[in-house]
């Protein structure tokens, strides 16, 4: 079960986890969705998870299958720091393959960028 009491959805999208600018440092504002991810893995220690990180077309396709994943890994590098079993967690960035969103909009490329846990 999440935080909340209800059942773990197979995916997760990580709602306001967010990054620099074309970067993979997490931005401030993100540690408290994160901890909240981190207090799911501990209590559900035998869990295993993949970190999977997206993003928008913009830019160039490889350079962004590379972000996703720095972005993907900057997120399993703060939860095991926090306490979560690294043996448990897997990385792998997407890039623009899986938009949830249309790409020719403002919103839907913000969308499309994003990180989910999927167990």
């Amino acid at each position: 079960v999440d935080n909340s009491g209800c059942e773990l959805a197979a995916e997760y999208k990580l709602e306001n986890v967010n990054f620099e600018f074309d970067s993979a440092r997490l931005t401030s504002d993100s540690t408290a969705m994160l901890y909240q991810g981190v207090k799911i893995l501990k209590r559900h220690s035998d869990l295993k998870v993949e970190i999977a990180g997206h993003t928008d077309s913009q830019g160039d396709e490889t350079y962004n299958q590379g972000l996703s994943y720095r972005r993907a890994q900057a997120v399993a590098d703060y939860l095991i720091a926090h306490g979560a079993n690294a043996a448990n967690i897997s990385v792998k960035g997407y890039g623009e393959s899986q938009p949830v969103a249309d790409n020719a909009t403002k919103e839907g490329r913000a969308a499309n960028r994003r990180v989910e846990l999927r167990h």
